[in-house]
């Protein structure tokens, strides 16, 4: 309900790298990572350089036929409506935790002093 009333924007492929990607699609599709590591690989028809394991513990980048098909299936997940929740989470975090609060949190200090000594 709130993401309706959120600006739409499309997702920053060029801000995210492979583990997040692989991060966004686990959480759309309610997968381990290690699955979507594995599906990305077969459906850009190529085999793993890396186990899941060899992969994770250094994360390098992914070929791009990968990448490109991680980022194929966040956008048909786009289109279906699926990143609303995401969408209303990244404002929550961006604006609210790190705007709105850091201020009202400086405010509620300096009121606190302002009264404290005004006595």
């Amino acid at each position: 309900m709130v993401s309706k009333m959120l600006p739409v924007k499309k997702p920053a492929f060029h801000k995210m790298d492979d583990s997040d990607c692989i991060t966004i699609l686990s959480w759309l599709e309610d997968w381990e990572p290690e699955k979507v590591y594995k599906t990305a690989y077969r459906e850009s028809h190529l085999d793993a350089y890396h186990t899941w394991d060899e992969w994770s513990a250094d994360m390098k980048p992914l070929p791009k036929p990968v990448r490109i098909e991680m980022e194929h299936a966040i956008k048909i997940h786009e289109k279906s409506g699926n990143l609303e929740a995401l969408r209303t989470y990244a404002f929550v975090y961006n604006v609210v935790m790190q705007t709105w609060l850091p201020r009202l949190l400086w405010a509620t200090f300096f009121i606190t002093i302002l009264l404290t000594f005004s006595r």
